[in-house]
C-alpha cells in the first residue's frame, strides 16, 4: 500500500474519480498524465482498483463530493462476489484475528460466500418496519427481502429528513456493517439487488437508519440512530 501521506487530497480523490470512472476527458487525460510521472499515485491507483472496500476508508477523511460518495457506496453495493484483492486481505487478518471494521464488513461478506454460508433456503420472505422520528414527524420504513431473488423492496412513508441531512440505511449481521442507500429525496420506493455474500447475511440481520450529512457516509455510520428493526420471516 502507497503512503498516502506523500499524496494530496486533490490526487487522491482524483484517483478514485478516475477508478469510479467519474472524470470528464479532459481531467482524465491529465490524470493519466500525472498518473506516468507519480510513482505513488499508480500503485494508489493499482490497490483500490482491487480494493474498493479500502478506498472508501480513505474516503472518509477526504472532502469528497456528493456525487463520489454515491458512486462509491453503489460500487460497494454492487461489487463482485469476490473482489480482486479480497482474498489477499482476509489471509492477511487470518479467520481467528478479523478485527472487526468497516473494510471488514465488505470480507465477512465474502467469508459467507467463501464457507458456502450463502445458500438461500426457499422461504415466504422476511419484512422490517422502522418508524424514524425526526422534527417534521415520524418516517415510516417497510423493507420486504425475498431471499430466491436477493431482493430488497423499500418503501418510506412520512417526510423527509431534516435540511442538510440524509436518512441512510444499513444491513447489519453479527459484526458486519453494511452500507444500503442513502434515501433520494423525493422517492418512495427503492429496490435493491443484493450481491450473493451481502444477501446470505440478510435473514434474521438488523436494518438501521442513521441521520448521515448529504452524501451519505462509506463505512460506520456517524450520525445517530433513528430507527432499527430485525428482518423477521413473514407470516405465512
Amino acid at each position: 500500500m502507497p503512503e498516502t501521506l506523500e499524496l494530496s487530497q486533490a490526487e487522491q480523490i482524483g484517483a478514485a474519480e478516475y477508478l469510479l470512472d467519474l472524470l470528464s476527458p479532459e481531467d482524465r487525460a491529465a490524470f493519466l498524465t500525472r498518473l506516468a510521472e507519480a510513482p505513488a499515485l499508480a500503485q494508489l491507483v493499482e490497490d483500490w482498483a482491487g480494493d474498493p472496500a479500502a478506498m472508501a476508508e480513505a474516503l472518509e477523511e477526504l472532502p469528497a463530493s456528493d456525487r463520489l460518495r454515491r458512486a462509491l457506496l453503489d460500487r460497494l453495493r454492487a461489487d463482485d462476489i469476490a473482489p480482486r484483492g479480497l482474498r489477499g486481505f482476509i489471509a492477511s487478518l487470518g479467520i481467528g484475528e478479523l478485527v472487526i471494521g468497516t473494510a471488514t464488513a465488505v470480507a465477512l461478506a465474502f467469508l459467507a460466500w467463501e464457507y458456502g454460508l450463502m445458500e438461500t433456503p426457499l422461504s415466504p420472505g422476511y419484512e422490517a418496519r422502522l418508524e424514524a422520528a425526526g422534527p417534521a414527524g415520524e418516517t415510516g420504513y417497510l423493507i420486504r427481502f425475498n431471499p430466491d431473488t436477493a431482493r430488497l423492496i423499500l418503501t418510506r412513508d412520512g417526510p423527509s429528513a431534516p435540511q442538510g441531512a440524509g436518512h441512510q440505511l444499513w444491513l447489519l449481521a453479527g459484526d458486519a456493517v453494511i452500507p444500503l442507500l442513502l434515501w433520494p429525496e423525493g422517492e418512495t420506493e427503492q429496490r435493491l439487488d443484493l450481491p450473493a455474500p451481502v444477501a446470505a447475511l440478510a435473514p434474521g440481520a438488523t436494518i438501521a437508519v442513521t441521520l448521515e450529512p448529504l452524501g451519505g457516509v462509506l463505512t460506520q455510520p456517524q450520525g445517530p440512530t433513528l430507527a432499527e428493526a430485525e428482518l423477521r420471516v413473514l407470516p405465512e
